[in-house]
């Protein structure tokens, strides 16, 4: 995998980097892990401390473009970013639909 930075901003209100990158591969897509090591690999961040948000590809390219988001802790990253994408990183368990009581029917007497 080739990796190259496009464009590094600082966000200090959300204490965060975005990085916009673009990851060419031979095979296969790369999965969302392998992307997140290749992308802090290159900067030499935690991946733990990473969220990819967006992930695009083109048919019959073998390139990805990704944007990532860097937090400098794990509570910021929690406290900041939305929970399905926190679901979809693995920081937290989907919750658990309520059945809704089925209505009992009236017996006609």
């Amino acid at each position: 995998m080739n990796t190259s930075i496009l464009v590094t901003t600082d966000n200090k209100l959300l204490e965060r980097k975005e990085v916009s990158a673009e990851v060419s591969f031979d095979g296969a897509t790369p999965k969302r892990a392998e992307l997140k090591d290749a992308v802090g690999q290159k900067i030499g961040q935690n991946p733990e401390l990473m969220v990819l948000r967006k992930v695009s590809s083109n048919f019959g390219r073998r390139v990805v473009k990704i944007t990532v988001h860097i937090y400098s802790n794990k509570d910021t990253l929690m406290n900041t970013e939305p929970s399905y994408i926190k679901i979809r990183e693995g920081l937290m368990q989907k919750p658990e639909k309520k059945k809704a009581p089925t209505p009992t029917k009236k017996k006609k007497e």
